[in-house]
């Protein structure tokens, strides 16, 4: 089985700061350690109906008390988990947020557009993030990736490259699907 660690984004992803993903990591950290121990687990990935598994490891040697949240650890644990899937796994080498209201978290380039490339808008895959911790009768991993297909075919980047990224911690297990 392949060996991984969520620290392999800081090398292979521009546009946010180091520290910017060391955040979203430690927010996924704190997520997987109340489930996962060592700093490790086995997790599924599916990618566009392809499913790996993978050994994952993350660095917990840091003071997460003030990281109590557990919504946060979703929220941000997620992005650290669609950031690895799309830096790490797919190639993917930059990342931009977006605004609120377009359907869509973040979209990502293979490349870091030049400062004089006017046409870098199209080459973008946006990308709708979400995390679960654990599934409760309500908060199912199906349900998630519904809505959130739901959300981007609300949003002003439907009909654009898109694709829905969902992580539930518990399992562990991170859905990409192509938004279609």
């Amino acid at each position: 089985m392949e060996e991984f660690s969520l620290k392999a984004v800081e090398t292979k992803l521009k546009g946010p700061s180091i520290e910017q993903i060391v955040f979203h990591n430690q927010w996924a950290a704190v997520a997987f350690d109340i489930y996962h121990y060592n700093s490790k687990t086995e997790i599924e990935i599916e990618i566009d109906g392809k499913v790996m598994k993978l050994q994952l490891s993350w660095d917990s040697n840091f003071s997460s008390a003030a990281m109590k949240e557990k919504k946060d650890m979703a929220n941000h644990g997620g992005v650290a988990l669609a950031w690895f899937v799309m830096s790490v796994l797919l190639d993917y080498g930059y990342v931009e947020q977006t605004e609120i209201g377009t359907g869509v978290d973040y979209r990502f380039r293979k490349s870091e557009p030049a400062d004089d490339d006017l046409n870098f808008m199209d080459d973008f895959h946006y990308t709708e993030i979400s995390g679960i911790l654990e599934e409760s009768q309500s908060n199912k991993l199906s349900r998630r990736i519904k809505e959130k297909h739901e959300q981007i075919s609300r949003g002003e980047k439907s009909g654009k490259s898109s694709s829905i990224i969902v992580t539930l911690f518990s399992q562990p297990k991170t859905v990409k699907e192509i938004h279609n």
